[in-house]
């Protein structure tokens, strides 16, 4: 399995935050319908792509640390897995918070999943991309 870079990663963290930002969003539109869900939808881009930055900068901090956890693969999806449950509890959570039905199970389930692969995501589409 190819691993993800030990590099810190800027400009693929956004295209792949605001990408999976904008199926949260819809996912939101979808869910809170008639509900705020515009401004809830603004409060979730921003986070989501924060959540895909960290997951997708993982190898870069844990090689930071020269501790040699970071040639360890399942250290790396261990911390992906925890960044994308914590990813998934602020989703189910944000819209509890202010009172609201929230977001289905499913779309919470798979804005985890993406932010989780969020960085093999790229390791496939990054070389094709026009300005890599």
């Amino acid at each position: 399995m190819a691993e993800p870079a030990t590099t810190f990663v800027l400009i693929p963290a956004l295209i792949m935050g605001g990408i999976i930002g904008l199926v949260e969003l819809v996912f939101v539109h979808a869910d809170e319908r008639g509900m705020g869900w515009f401004v809830h939808g603004l409060h979730a881009l921003p986070v989501t792509m924060l959540f895909v930055f960290v997951s997708m900068n993982v190898g870069w901090a844990l090689n930071f640390l020269h501790i040699g956890i970071a040639e360890n693969i399942w250290v790396d999806l261990g911390v992906r897995f925890v960044i994308a449950l914590i990813a998934m509890l602020k989703i189910a959570g944000a819209a509890a918070i202010a009172g609201r039905v929230g977001e289905k199970i499913i779309h919470t389930l798979i804005i985890g999943v993406l932010v989780f692969a969020a960085p093999y995501v790229w390791m496939l589409i990054g070389p094709i991309m026009p300005f890599s």
